[in-house]
């Protein structure tokens, strides 16, 4: 159809017209509808009935009003009035004393304190978070099979609380969800001075998930099109997916825009972000730093002030007597040396690891059990034999190494100039200097590896690789490593659901690996040749009191590489000029004070591990020796008191990457490559590609410009659907040309210029909106405006709305006096209460039929079970953004109400409740419509009670049905 077919009931088409695709001119679409073009700041208009009101946004209403000859309507009365805004800013209904209170105050700001009292109230940022859950498909766990749990979704429903109660500015929100995790002075917490900014990008791991995807790839394609779904209606009010395939059908919006924003998303990777909170982490890592330097300078200083051939050759051979046998204390005193140091040696001397032809100290461990006064001839014949072993140990390196590739090695200045991404405190900033302690190990640094146990085993944290292309069957690791919350992950095009995954990703992952520190090679768990040509990258996670020293990774199609000898080693054995043990001392002298003498750039990895040995051993005196003890005890008892960090999901940069356009949405056929970027329409092409990182950042500066005409358009819209019933633009995802268009276009423009103007503070528009006329009319209908205005479009009255589910189960909790009020949820949430229809694989552990009390808000969201109560009362099931919920009237509803054991079961609580209150029958029923509908009831309502209650003593049984009976009222559903 699109190249020119006829459609059936189109007439023919002209033989004579050219067949093609239609032309999608982007710059024509963009100037032809309203939503893409500037804000108007207008004055408002003038009218004729004055007398209504001065406020703006009520001048704005009334002339739409006057021009279609109608007048709004009264005022409503104080009673329906409470319980409109109640409902509406905190999601409850308002106690019985706080009706009174409002009833009996007539000054002229009863209403004002009233609303501001609300805004203040700790429920305003529970009822708002609600309203944004919804946007961002907010679920604890997965979906699919076995609806896995996604970590921590509890924090990011706090964030939000604690954001709408606090009135962070809307742009600042958005900016945090888009790329807080990259802000370099992120909003901190008011009481506990944690990142607040960086749990905001958690939205974007909300999706569904599954746990064995065959296509990996085409499941990174599918994720990343649901989270530019979300995004784009949520901040932005388009359906920017529409143009995953082709160029939108409708809006200004092409593929490339589509892909450009893909790109922000492969550049990216989820994360589990530390947060701190008090700063005590940071308080002992502050201090484990300073007598640690102190440490490091006493190590290295002091071996390089004090290293000299001969004193090197004294140590090494007095720990040679001293292991071959002879007294300690005889050796003390022939060499003249530091007890201290000396055992330091001995220990080292006696390390396994220097009988490894790799190791610059190999030739000497051969030597260890020789004759100090072996003759000329025999130690040549000895060292040619040593000589040998290094030869073939050098040829098998070489040989098991000529199909594979090294892919790091950490011998740059810092984890950033390799591309290596590092999080958390445990691997620092930078690879291993010279001289720097390990306190986990108790010994000097191998220079140029990714320690993670510098400054103790409890600090944590995550060392990711830049992204590389699978070329090779295996992943080789040299490191060493003690368990304790370990896990090494290969993420393969970015697909995360670990550990739900091990049916077809059980080898890209080892976990809790151990060698006991020792340097050894470990391979990735199985062969990664299905996933050849697919995009991965390197993940060490240290989540416990384990710790990594990662040395090397190496691809290849076999096994792990030999290792290879030591060069240091060989050019000692190749010397023709030593001749004996105390010849080779002195030869293994001069080459530390030259290893010391280069320039950290030239040592190569062999020269490392030489000045490490040597620092570790030392030639310090007994009086450093001592301070050095003391040190280590102090930093030891530090690191022994390091808290472990909080964890939320989140957003974190990886390595910089565009998408490519795939062709019809097909990962298999790839079209152009894309630069990441903002929408065109939006002026994203005029914006300088980010070099480095995703770019999200400046995204997000984007999404947020006072210049783009959508964002303060989108959320203001979205302010007045949820107090009025019905957005200026009705359809609040979709401000593109299959949306509605606006009722009040000025109106509208007038909200966002006002919005940005106030700093873009929700709860300043918010006031303004529910302090207009317009928001405290009646809903009564009149014939006039019935006639003129039927759908009530340009608001002669307000409209009648429904509670929504969560407020309506709410609303019974807190009538019947059951409900904790308290704001946020131990333990995260309160299992959902599970019926016995409610089965499949993944079925979660139930909770209490009453959810303990707790609001809707904190009851889990298990999207494979989710309540019932919720989704008879249009909860949205959550898959995408749902801005606006549907409103229905169908029987579940009221068979939901009628037989719920939820129902029965408050209805018995509250009817208790009142019969130990003590009071008559008429008390009770005026009690009772109070706490329900914010009034006391009429002479016929009341009559009509007492009649079925009796007006002695009342029955609770009696009182139970009442109870039901009201629970089941539109009246305690809807408000007026």
């Amino acid at each position: 159809v699109l190249m020119g077919a006829p459609w059936p009931n189109e007439p023919l088409p002209d033989p004579e017209k050219k067949l093609g695709p239609k032309v999608f001119d982007l710059n024509k679409r963009k100037s032809e509808h309203w939503c893409w073009q500037p804000i108007a700041k207008n004055d408002p208009p003038q009218v004729a009935y004055k007398d209504w009101s001065s406020d703006p946004i009520d001048l704005y209403v009334l002339s739409a009003l006057e021009k279609k000859g109608l007048k709004p309507s009264l005022p409503t009365d104080k009673n329906s009035l409470i319980r409109r805004v109640y409902f509406d800013l905190v999601g409850l209904p308002p106690r019985s004393d706080e009706v009174h209170e409002f009833l009996n105050d007539n000054s002229d700001d009863a209403y004002e304190k009233l609303v501001d009292r609300l805004l203040s109230s700790s429920h305003f940022g529970e009822r708002w978070a609600r309203h944004w859950m919804d946007l961002v498909r907010y679920a604890e766990s997965c979906g699919h099979e076995f609806d896995y749990p996604i970590p921590y979704a509890t924090e990011y429903r706090d964030y939000l609380i604690r954001a709408f109660n606090n009135d962070v500015r809307y742009d600042q929100f958005a900016v945090e969800h888009i790329a807080g995790d990259l802000l370099e002075a992120p909003r901190k917490n008011q009481k506990d001075n944690y990142n607040e900014s960086v749990i905001g990008t958690g939205f974007w791991h909300l999706h569904e998930a599954t746990h064995a995807p065959t296509d990996v790839r085409g499941n990174e394609v599918e994720r990343v099109d649901n989270q530019i779904d979300v995004f784009s209606k949520a901040f932005l009010g388009l359906t920017v997916s529409c143009a995953r395939c082709h160029d939108h059908m409708f809006d200004a919006i092409s593929t490339k825009d589509y892909y450009a924003l893909a790109g922000y998303l492969q550049s990216s990777r989820r994360q589990e972000a530390f947060l701190d909170p008090g700063d005590s982490i940071e308080s002992k890592i502050s201090q484990i730093k300073k007598l640690k330097s102190q440490l490091d300078g006493i190590s290295l200083d002091s071996f390089t002030k004090n290293v000299s051939p001969d004193k090197i050759a004294l140590y090494l051979m007095a720990s040679k007597e001293a292991i071959s046998g002879v007294p300690l204390s005889e050796v003390l005193k022939r060499y003249k040396i530091s007890e201290f140091t000396l055992n330091r040696w001995i220990e080292a001397v006696k390390d396994p690891k220097i009988k490894d032809p790799e190791h610059p100290l190999f030739v000497w461990s051969q030597f260890i059990d020789a004759n100090q006064n072996l003759t000329p001839v025999l130690f040549d014949k000895k060292m040619e034999t040593v000589k040998r072993r290094l030869a073939d140990q050098q040829k098998q390196h070489i040989e098991s190494t000529k199909d594979s590739i090294k892919f790091a090695d950490f011998s740059e200045s810092s984890y950033k100039e390799s591309g290596w991404l590092v999080h958390g405190e445990a691997f620092e900033d930078a690879p291993t200097k010279p001289g720097e302690w390990v306190q986990s190990d108790g010994k000097a640094a191998v220079p140029g590896r990714a320690n993670g146990g510098r400054l103790g085993g409890k600090l944590q944290g995550v060392l990711r690789s830049p992204t590389f292309t699978i070329s090779h069957n295996q992943i080789h690791h040299r490191l060493g490593a003690r368990k304790g919350g370990l896990r090494i992950r290969v993420i393969i095009d970015g697909y995360y659901m670990e550990p739900y995954n091990g049916l077809l990703f059980g080898g890209t992952r080892l976990n809790d690996p151990n060698t006991d520190g020792h340097n050894n090679w470990m391979t990735q768990g199985r062969d990664l040749k299905m996933y050849k040509g697919h995009k991965a990258h390197i993940e060490y996670i240290d989540h416990g009191d384990g710790y990594f020293d990662v040395d090397e990774i190496w691809f290849s199609d076999g096994g792990a590489p030999k290792s290879g000898a030591s060069a240091i080693a060989y050019k000692i054995a190749s010397n023709d000029k030593i001749h004996s043990v105390q010849d080779l001392a002195i030869a293994y002298g001069w080459l530390w004070k030259r290893s010391i003498n280069e320039s950290s750039s030239k040592i190569d990895e062999d020269g490392k591990k030489f000045l490490a040995w040597g620092v570790s051993c030392g030639v310090d005196n007994e009086n450093n020796g001592d301070e050095t003890l003391r040190l280590r005890k102090e930093v030891s008892k530090l690191c022994g008191e390091v808290p472990a960090p909080r964890k939320v999901q989140a957003l974190c940069d990886g390595t910089e990457e565009n998408e490519f356009v795939l062709l019809r949405g097909n990962h298999k056929r790839l079209g152009d490559e894309v630069p990441r970027r903002f929408l065109t329409a939006l002026g994203g092409e005029k914006e300088k590609v980010p070099l480095v990182g995703s770019g999200r950042l400046s995204l997000a500066m984007q999404v947020t410009d006072i210049n783009n005409p959508l964002t303060a358009r989108v959320f203001v819209n979205r302010l007045w659907h949820h107090l009025f019933g019905r957005g200026i633009v009705p359809s609040t995802d979709d401000f593109g040309v299959l949306g509605k268009r606006p009722s009040n276009p000025d109106l509208l423009d007038h909200l966002a210029s006002s919005f940005m103007g106030d700093d873009w503070s929700i709860k300043r528009a918010i006031r303004r909106m529910v302090l207009t006329q317009t928001y405290q009319q009646s809903s009564t209908t009149n014939p006039e405006g019935s006639k003129a205005d039927p759908e009530n479009i340009l608001l002669h009255r307000a409209n009648l709305k429904r509670i929504q589910g969560e407020s309506i189960r709410d609303s019974i909790l807190m009538v019947s006096g059951r409900i904790d009020d308290k704001i946020f949820c131990d333990g995260g949430s309160v299992p959902v209460h599970l019926t016995d229809f409610m089965t499949g694989r993944g079925r979660p552990r139930g909770g209490p039929l009453d959810g303990k009390g707790k609001r809707s808000l904190y009851v889990s969201v298990k999207r494979n079970f989710l309540s019932p109560m919720m989704l008879a009362f249009d909860t949205p099931v959550p898959f995408s953004s749902m801005g606006k919920r549907t409103v229905s009237n169908v029987p579940a509803q009221a068979l939901i109400m009628m037989n719920d054991p939820f129902v029965h079961e408050q209805s018995v609580i509250w009817a208790k409740s009142l019969t130990d209150a003590k009071l008559n029958a008429a008390q009770i029923v005026d009690r009772m419509y109070m706490k329900a509908f914010a009034r006391v009831p009429s002479e016929k309502e009341l009559g009509a009670a007492l009649e079925f209650l009796g007006e002695e003593k009342v029955d609770v049984q009696k009182l139970t049905d009442f109870a039901h009976v009201i629970f089941n009222t539109k009246e305690f559903i809807f408000l007026r």
